[in-house]
């Protein structure tokens, strides 16, 4: 039987490959990426909780915003000491990031986080929630027994850190797959070693649920965590669910 009480470092992973109040409001269209042009003017009224934080689906005239926030994060990682997103590739099907970023938003399953000030939206976070799983990584026996869904591409631009903004999306996914899809588990593959963001998701309430099988898979390490559980002492949400999910 497996032990599943403590991932250990595993470091059979290649390394350039790449894992492929928020309240729901009317959509607002073109934000813009708060990794560049956001003010401090609007980083500052964020930061004291002055300005509401809106999600929304994205579609296809966000991707620019969503593969910014991908590249402020792939800067910043490396001070993490991981490789995480360090080199794009194509998947199986020969899709890179842009193509499966893409593709994602077409679908519907791609989210974005935005703020507004002076008539002007900008995306200052995004998660993609699927309900089909990877079977790369999803592969172990009784894997697919449990209703779930999958979130990828969490990211929340550097520029707001430590506001718990990542915490009050996780909140929102879990209500989103609860009320909309009357799932009981959310689950997540992170980078096998990026060992700092295994501690924040287990700090998070997310379970570690093993590695998969395929050595040759970047994001190996499994975790979950129930519907039901919320996140305390994070940004203030409201969350109403409707025609527009």
């Amino acid at each position: 039987m497996r032990n599943l009480t403590e991932p250990v470092r595993d470091f059979c992973a290649a390394t350039t490959a790449d894992q492929y109040t928020v309240r729901v409001t009317p959509e607002l269209r073109h934000p813009r990426s708060a990794t560049d042009d956001m003010p401090e003017e609007v980083v500052s009224l964020v930061r004291r909780r002055k300005l509401d934080l809106d999600i929304r689906r994205a579609d296809e005239d966000d991707l620019p915003a969503v593969l910014e926030l991908i590249s402020e994060a792939k800067l910043w990682l490396p001070s993490r000491r991981t490789n995480q997103w360090s080199t794009d590739w194509a998947d199986k099907r020969g899709r890179k990031r842009s193509d499966r970023v893409r593709d994602s938003l077409l679908e519907g399953t791609t989210w974005i986080v935005t703020v507004t000030h002076g008539g002007k939206p900008y995306t200052v976070a995004t998660v993609t929630v699927e309900l089909g799983s990877n079977p790369l990584v999803w592969d172990h026996p009784g894997d697919l027994d449990d209703s779930a869904v999958y979130l990828s591409r969490l990211i929340v631009t550097r520029r707001l850190a430590g506001l718990k903004i990542g915490a009050a999306l996780l909140n929102w996914a879990c209500d989103y797959a609860r009320y909309c899809h009357h799932v009981e588990l959310v689950r997540i593959d992170v980078w096998t070693r990026n060992f700092s963001l295994h501690k924040y998701y287990r700090e998070l309430g997310f379970r570690w649920q093993g590695y998969c099988e395929d050595l040759s898979y970047p994001s190996r390490a499994r975790f979950q965590r129930s519907t039901s559980r919320r996140i305390r002492r994070t940004p203030r949400i409201s969350t109403a669910f409707g025609a527009s999910l």
